[in-house]
């Protein structure tokens, strides 16, 4: 971690994974009200779950995430909690903080950032693509 803004951001979530993970194991988690897909209301049954990594700046969390099945069009889809992006191995959270440093250093300091066992754990490209789609 690189400073107090680091810090912050990481506290911020980490307690949304700590209150995502309670509403998770008392079964507290909502459904949508109706589908993604074919837009049918009541129609969403719990599928099953799995388990996908979650990475931020201090350590990559095992995420579980419930499934949805659409008993109307039989479409199924993830309920991932607010702090995860569709297709993202990194925290939303993360992202964007990276995405707001890339203003102020170089792509090379930004990557430094994210170091997993001595060894810088993200690609130069990746940052490129965040600023693209996030900046």
């Amino acid at each position: 971690m690189h400073g107090i803004k680091e810090s912050a951001v990481e506290q911020a979530l980490e307690r949304r994974v700590k209150h995502y993970l309670v509403r998770l194991e008392g079964n507290l988690l909502e459904k949508p009200s109706h589908c993604r897909v074919c837009s049918h209301a009541g129609v969403l049954r719990w599928h099953g779950s799995y388990v996908r990594s979650l990475i931020t700046l201090a350590r990559t969390y095992a995420l579980p995430v419930k499934r949805l099945l659409c008993v109307f069009c039989g479409h199924t889809f993830a309920l991932l909690p607010e702090f995860v992006l569709k297709f993202h191995r990194y925290a939303k959270a993360t992202i964007l903080h990276a995405v707001r440093m890339l203003g102020l250093r170089t792509y090379e300091a930004v990557a430094g950032m994210f170091v997993g066992q001595g060894e810088r754990c993200i690609a130069i490209l990746t940052l490129h693509l965040w600023r693209r789609r996030f900046a």
